[in-house]
């Protein structure tokens, strides 16, 4: 099965759709090359719309609330802060683009605080992140953490936020309340991702060069596993927990494959072929569905989780990086 990308052309009916829209029935994706975010209905896995922005998108989550897609955007210009650098929000009823959010220079993937307050945004090409206020639309705090910060993750409490940093091979930790880095520890080479398990307890890096996924205890902040991933040689990026905890999914790009990690066992279950290149990946909110962003194939493969198998592809932007579910 593969459907066909509608272009800036809305189908009959979007806005009714997306006004109606369950809770996971939706799934965006931001095309970094192609400087568009795609809106899916996840059912039908029809494109309901494609949405211009103006700089390259990578990180992409929705509001906790589900009525706003966030994005980061970043300018083609390295270490130089310039208006293009920043988070913007889209509303998803009418595509269109209803607020800019400061968030530092270069941000590359950001996470947002449960209780929808707060955004936390790696600032790639510096040494730091920033933390924004989403009301007033201000930068509160710019906390240094390790060198080239890139994956983002808010633990389930709030309390929390994990930032990886590539250079220095190591995780920062931040308390939400002080809005200091209280620890920071290593992980194997250029981590890149990072996501919690759904208690908390535990969290999950990508290691892009060591190949491997990195299990973390977050009581004790220690490095309890490192699982090889694809003889080591998939370069892992993006990764995704299911909600009930016990599936971990990554994104190899260079293997065109996800990783099944059985979270009891912390041993690699399956294999599942996909397109070129996945980098984002997401799971549906039931569970059933799993989805890559194929960054050489321009698509979003869809994986069945029980059979793991892909079961579809939906034709999106060019060079598709993150990919999201709606809450």
């Amino acid at each position: 099965m593969r459907t066909s990308c509608f272009g800036s052309i809305a189908v009959l009916g979007l806005a009714t759709t997306i006004a109606n829209a369950q809770p996971g029935s939706l799934i965006a994706v931001s095309n970094e090359a192609g400087h568009t975010v795609t809106l899916i209905d996840a059912r039908s896995l029809q494109v309901l719309k494609t949405i211009a922005v103006p700089q390259r998108p990578r990180g992409i989550d929705f509001s906790p609330d589900g009525k706003r897609i966030f994005v980061a955007l970043s300018d083609p210009q390295k270490t130089v802060q310039t208006s293009g650098d920043a988070i913007v929000s889209i509303d998803i009823t009418t595509g269109r683009l209803d607020g800019i959010f400061p968030a530092g220079s270069d941000p590359e993937r950001f996470a947002i605080t449960p209780d929808g307050k707060r955004l936390y945004a790696a600032n790639e090409d510096g040494s730091w992140t920033s933390a924004t206020d989403i009301a007033s639309r201000k930068i509160i705090a710019t906390l240094i953490v390790g060198i080239e910060p890139e994956g983002v993750a808010v633990s389930p409490d709030g309390r929390w936020v994990y930032v990886t940093a590539e250079t220095s091979n190591s995780v920062s930790v931040i308390d939400t309340r002080s809005n200091k880095v209280v620890a920071n520890f290593l992980v194997d080479v250029r981590p890149r991702a990072v996501a919690f398990s759904p208690d908390g307890k535990r969290a999950y890096v990508t290691a892009e060069i060591g190949g491997t996924l990195s299990v973390i205890d977050t009581k004790t902040r220690t490095l309890i596993h490192t699982i090889p991933l694809e003889g080591r040689q998939g370069k892992p990026v993006g990764l995704a927990v299911s909600r009930d905890g016990k599936w971990i999914y990554v994104a190899n790009g260079n293997a065109n494959a996800v990783s099944v990690i059985d979270a009891a066992t912390n041993s690699v279950v399956a294999r599942i072929p996909v397109g070129r290149r996945p980098w984002g990946i997401a799971v549906s909110r039931d569970g059933r569905r799993v989805y890559t962003a194929d960054g050489l194939s321009d698509e979003m493969s869809v994986i069945d989780a029980q059979s793991r198998r892909v079961v579809g592809h939906v034709k999106v932007g060019r060079q598709p990086w993150g990919v999201a579910v709606s809450p």
